[in-house]
Order: structure tokens, then C-alpha cells, then sequence
């Protein structure tokens, strides 16, 4: 069908990720997982920041809003993920060269690795954004767009690039290890096969370490530090200013913390029976980027991946690719 539209998403608690392949070309979208309902906004909309008009009520979306917005409850079954992506498959559909009247969408999203373990709360999460079948009308940025969500497949979260590149992993044991803002999700494969008792998570995302860093500067110089604060020193040189002033031990504090968070996560993997004999480990997911060096120190020869955040989606799109052609 010519306004067939094959879309994957990944819907994360810090970024939404979407992928769509179109004349061989793979356009890629990603969006702050930031939702606040406004009234009446007549702001002007900065970068990054779109405004989204579904069923009624607008909606603002993106980095606009601060961090306290952020959906901290592990399912995805509402409002804020519905909504991001919606935004996404219109996000995809703006740069599609084909007509996009009435677009019928075969989607592939994600699911926490507990949930997937679940079909009764998949299949309430399949039918919530699939939106019960019915037209998805909506309005970004005042342009508007419809679309049906013709077929759409949940998938395990944490799957990383085993399918987007299936020779590496054919003849392989793998541990993926998915670091998100919330939760770590541990996938072990063997020859391309999930192993379902090996599927687990746990609330060790880079939120908790930020809000452990927050608290221990906090409580060591006196001031309040915030967990935005601590976003930037992460990604910078983690030393933190105060008044302009370099506060020379925080790294030190900083690192410790750090270091500290990357055992928990390796030792919660052993206290499930993760077995890491005989094993390539990969890391995916932002949080592995933030963590990289740590990591490497922890563990010498496990793969970083240079695209982490899209990990998941490319494996996700490929699964979607193999069940339209299948």
C-alpha cells in the first residue's frame, strides 16, 4: 500500500527514539519523554519543544519542561507515552517523500522486560496505543495529522543491536545490558534466542545515580544541588562550580559515586545467576555512553556501543521488516 508506513519506537523515560527506513534511507527522530498539559499557550515554541493538540486538550512536549515532569513509574501504559509516540509517528511522517493522507501505521514499540513476561498487560498495552483501532487525529504545531495504527508489536525492552545485526550474534552467547534513566534492563541470548528466564530489571537507571550524587554534594557543601546540576557535571568535567568557583573534591565525590553505582548494577546481574563465563557483554542506552570509562574499568572487554540510544529501535525495525515480509 502506498501509505503504508513501517515505524519503530522506543519509548524511554528520559527520550523517545523513533526510526522509519524509506527509499533505503533510515530517518531517525528523538524527543525529550516530557509531557505537561497547558491551556491557552500562546508562547512562542523554542526548539526541541512541540505543542500537541489530541482529543481535545493541548499538550506541551519536550525540553521546555524541566526534569520534574518525567514519568518516574516503570509502566508505559499512559498518558505521557501514548502522546510521545503519537508525536514521534507524526515527527516520522513530516519526512516521509510519499502522501501521508490517512497513513496506516505497522508499528513496533516497546515494553519493560517485566511486562513483556505479562500477555495480559501486553495486549492492554498494544489496544491503549493502537488507540482501539480508530483514526489518531492530532495537531502538531498546528499542522494536522491522521493515521490508523494498522498492526503494531511490543517488544522486550533491552534487546539491543542483536537483530539490526544478526551476524555478529548467530552463533553467539550475549549478555545486553540497557542502561535507561529508570531501570537496567539484563538480556542474555544464545544463538539469537532470548532466554526467558533471563530476562530481568532493576531500578539502578542513571536517575537513581543522579539523585544519589545530588544528595551526597548537597549534604557535603551546603547548598542544594539538583539533579539538573548533576545532568551537566556528569556530562562535562564532574567538578562542580559554585558561585563560579571550582569546588576542587567534588570530583573525587563524584567518581566514588560512580564507581560505586557500576558495581551495584554487575553485582545485581551475579545475585540473579548472570552468568558473564563465555560471554560477549554489550552495553546499550544512554546511560552507557555517561558510564563508559566506568564501565571498561569494571569490565575490560565489554562492547559500548557508539550508537546505544538507537540500539533497541534498530533491532526493533528489523523485527517489524521480518514480520511484513514473513
Amino acid at each position: 500500500m502506498h501509505n503504508r508506513f513501517l515505524i519503530a519506537i522506543d519509548s524511554g523515560k528520559h527520550s523517545t527514539k523513533a526510526i522509519m527506513k524509506e527509499e533505503g534511507d533510515l530517518q531517525r527522530v528523538k524527543l525529550r519523554t516530557l509531557v505537561e498539559e497547558v491551556q491557552d499557550f500562546g508562547a512562542d515554541i523554542p526548539q526541541n519543544t512541540d505543542l500537541l493538540e489530541f482529543q481535545g486538550k493541548s499538550y506541551l512536549i519536550g525540553e521546555m519542561l524541566d526534569e520534574s515532569k518525567m514519568d518516574y513509574r516503570l509502566t508505559k501504559h499512559n498518558l505521557t507515552h501514548q502522546i510521545c509516540i503519537y508525536l514521534a509517528i507524526a515527527k516520522m511522517l513530516q519526512k516521509s517523500k510519499r502522501s501521508i493522507a490517512f497513513a496506516n501505521i505497522n508499528l513496533a514499540i516497546n515494553i519493560p522486560l517485566s511486562l513483556y513476561k505479562n500477555e495480559r498487560q501486553k495486549t492492554a498495552y498494544q489496544e491503549f496505543i493502537q488507540n482501539g483501532g480508530e483514526p489518531i487525529c492530532l495537531k502538531v504545531n498546528g499542522k494536522a495529522f491522521v493515521f490508523r495504527i494498522n498492526q503494531i508489536y511490543v517488544l522486550p525492552e533491552g534487546i539491543g543491536p542483536v537483530y539490526s545485526e544478526i551476524n555478529e550474534f548467530r552463533h553467539k552467547r550475549s549478555l545486553v545490558i540497557d542502561i535507561g534513566s529508570l531501570n537496567v534492563n539484563f538480556q542474555e541470548f544464545t544463538n539469537l534466542i532470548p532466554l526467558f528466564q533471563q530476562m530481568v530489571t532493576v531500578d539502578l537507571g542513571i536517575n537513581l545515580l543522579r539523585s544519589k550524587i545530588s544528595d551526597a554534594l548537597t549534604s557535603r557543601y551546603g547548598t542544594t544541588v539538583s539533579d539538573l546540576d548533576v545532568e551537566r557535571l556528569l556530562r562535562g568535567d564532574k567538578y562542580l562550580y559554585l558561585n563560579g568557583e571550582k569546588q576542587e573534591d567534588s570530583k573525587e565525590i563524584v567518581e566514588k559515586h560512580i564507581g560505586s553505582h557500576v558495581k551495584e548494577i554487575f553485582n545485581h546481574a551475579r545475585s540473579r545467576k548472570i552468568s558473564f563465563n563465555n560471554m560477549e557483554v554489550h552495553f546499550v542506552g544512554g546511560g552507557s555512553l555517561l558510564l563508559r570509562d566506568f564501565i571498561l574499568k569494571e569490565y575490560p572487554t565489554a562492547v559500548i556501543h557508539t550508537d546505544a540510544q538507537f540500539a533497541n529501535v534498530l533491532s526493533f525495525l528489523k523485527i517489524l521488516e521480518a514480520k511484513q515480509s514473513g
